[in-house]
């Protein structure tokens, strides 16, 4: 896989990175409390992206700096294909292709016969052998979402050039590997955040030494 490597220099990173966190903590996205993580895991903050991803404009700023990863140094885009999984990535995936001129899809969850899951494109979606793909997604914490999505795009004979992320609160992670070829996927953030987790109960919990409400926020419950 070839990587696209952004031209911008640190002090460009270093602004978009404050920009992208003043536009989460402005909308109440960035949040302070007692919270379940999927996982399982305790956190005594919590990323709601949604609260971001409901405002047009901000969308439309945020993907305008992840379009730095799809452009040459005259402004031209280097890739042919935009691509997220569902379901922040879907609104990440149209902004950024619409920004670079170039289409812009998105994988889900495919349920397989013997009941594996995978990550696949449907609704008619196609990638044409030697298309060049940018990977978008908002939050980068395992990896998996992206990870799912590399045979995907392998299958039909495009190419990942790069991914790009919100956010990174993996709290590190620079590559992905694909399952089926073994090839690596470079992966850049726009703003990377240590969120740290704990286990339910432990005396390291803030949220469960201070015996604060637990909530379960997101997919995973009211939040």
């Amino acid at each position: 896989m070839t990587t696209i490597r952004t031209s911008l220099d640190a002090a460009g990173r270093r602004a978009i990175a404050a920009r992208t966190e003043a536009l989460f903590r402005e909308a109440g996205a960035l949040r302070e409390g007692h919270f379940e993580l999927k996982s399982g895991r305790h956190a005594d903050r919590y990323l709601e992206k949604f609260l971001v991803l409901q405002y047009p404009a901000a969308v439309s700023e945020l993907c305008a700096a992840i379009t730095a990863w799809g452009r040459d140094a005259n402004g031209r885009a280097i890739v042919d294909v935009v691509a997220g999984p569902t379901t922040g990535g879907v609104i990440l995936a149209f902004e950024v292709a619409r920004q670079l001129g170039v289409r812009g899809i998105f994988a889900e969850e495919v349920i397989d016969a013997d009941g594996s899951r995978r990550r696949g494109f449907r609704r008619g979606f196609r990638l044409q052998p030697g298309e060049r793909v940018l990977l978008v997604d908002d939050i980068l914490t395992t990896g998996g979402s992206l990870l799912a999505m590399l045979p995907a795009v392998e299958v039909s004979g495009a190419e990942v050039v790069s991914a790009v992320v919100l956010i990174d609160r993996s709290g590190g992670l620079r590559q992905l590997v694909s399952p089926s070829s073994g090839r690596g996927c470079h992966v850049d953030s726009l703003w990377a955040l240590d969120l740290p987790t704990y286990d339910p109960g432990a005396p390291s919990c803030p949220g469960c030494c201070a015996d604060l409400p637990l909530e379960s926020p997101g997919s995973k419950g009211a939040g």
